[in-house]
C-alpha cells in the first residue's frame, strides 16, 4: 500500500434523477444464490467479495464496487499493514473452488496504490467507520468477479432502510477457530439503537446500524465484508450493500454494529470520482 488518505465530507454529487446505482451491470445474484438457506454461502453467491490480506493472512472483507475500488471498514486500513485485495475468492486453502462439478476460475490479487479512510472517522465509537482502496490496475469483470450495487437512487435508498432482515458476508472465525476458510453467508435483523448502546455503552452516531445476529456466525475478520439486500429492478434481481460490518463482541455473541453505506454515499461517489 503505497499510501493513505484522510477525507472528510468535501464532496458534493447530484445524481440524474434516473440513476439508480453508482456501477451499472452489479448485483448479479444466480438462481443458487437466491436458493441458499445455508449458513455457507454458495460458491457463485458473492462474486463482489474481497479477501483483504497481508501476505496470505486474512485482514478483512471489503467488496468490489467498480473496476478499480473496493469499499471496507476504515479501521481495516493502516499505515504500517501492506493489504493485498483477492477477488474471487470462496474457499482460502483451495487454489481452484469447486461445487460438485462446477468450479470457478481462481482468485486473483491486486496490489493497493491508494486508501482512503473517512476523515471523520473515530476510533473510539468507529463513527464514519468507512474507507476505500484504490487497485494498482482494473479489475476485469469475469463470472466469479463482479461488483456489488450500491444505490444512488433516494426512493430505492428509502425502500432500502425499511428492510429489516438482511444478508452479512465474511470469513470471520467461529468462537471455536482461528479462521474460517470458507465464505459464509449470515441473516441479520435491524435492531432499535438502544439495544448496541446497552450491548456496548456507546451513543448512535449517524451511519450506523444495530443488528443482531445467530451468536457464533459473525466475528473477528467479518470486518469491512458487506451487508445488503437483494431487489427486484427491471426484471432482475441484485444485490445492494446497505451497510459494512463495523465491530461487534470478541465472543461473537450479537448485536452487531454496520456502518451505514447509503449514509455515505456521498463521499463514496466523491472518492471515485476524484481518484
Amino acid at each position: 500500500m503505497c499510501w493513505i488518505l484522510l477525507l472528510g465530507c468535501l464532496f458534493a454529487w447530484h445524481q440524474h434523477a434516473s440513476a439508480q446505482f453508482l456501477e451499472p451491470n452489479c448485483g448479479y445474484l444466480s438462481p443458487e444464490a437466491l436458493q441458499n438457506k445455508q449458513h455457507q454461502a454458495h460458491i457463485s453467491e458473492s462474486p463482489w467479495m474481497a479477501y483483504l490480506h497481508n501476505s496470505g493472512q486474512l485482514v478483512c472483507g471489503g467488496s468490489l464496487i467498480n473496476p478499480r475500488f473496493i469499499l471496507t471498514a476504515a479501521h481495516c486500513i493502516s499505515e504500517d499493514q501492506d493489504l493485498t485485495v483477492r477477488l474471487g475468492e470462496f474457499n482460502s486453502l483451495t487454489s481452484v473452488d469447486c461445487n460438485g462439478s462446477v468450479c470457478m476460475p481462481p482468485a486473483e490479487d491486486f496490489q493497493v496504490d491508494l486508501a482512503i479512510r473517512h476523515g471523520d472517522y473515530f476510533k473510539f465509537n468507529r463513527i464514519h467507520d468507512i474507507g476505500i482502496l484504490r487497485l494498482a490496475k482494473s479489475v476485469l469483470y469475469q463470472v466469479h468477479i463482479k461488483p456489488i450495487c450500491l444505490t444512488t437512487n433516494t426512493t430505492l435508498r428509502s425502500r432500502l432502510e425499511r428492510r429489516h432482515r438482511l444478508v452479512a458476508t465474511g470469513w470471520g472465525r467461529s468462537p471455536s477457530e482461528s479462521a474460517n476458510h470458507i465464505l459464509k453467508s449470515i441473516l441479520v435483523t435491524r435492531l432499535e439503537w438502544s439495544v448496541c448502546s446497552e450491548t456496548y455503552r456507546v451513543n448512535r452516531q449517524v451511519g450506523q446500524i444495530c443488528v443482531s445476529h445467530e451468536s457464533g456466525v459473525a466475528c473477528s475478520g467479518d470486518s469491512g465484508g458487506p451487508m445488503g439486500h437483494a431487489v427486484r429492478h427491471n426484471g432482475q434481481v441484485l444485490f445492494v450493500q446497505v451497510g459494512i460490518f463495523s465491530f461487534g463482541n470478541w465472543n461473537c455473541l450479537s448485536p452487531g454494529v454496520f456502518t451505514d453505506v447509503m449514509e455515505h454515499i456521498d463521499w463514496i461517489v466523491g472518492v471515485v470520482n476524484s481518484y
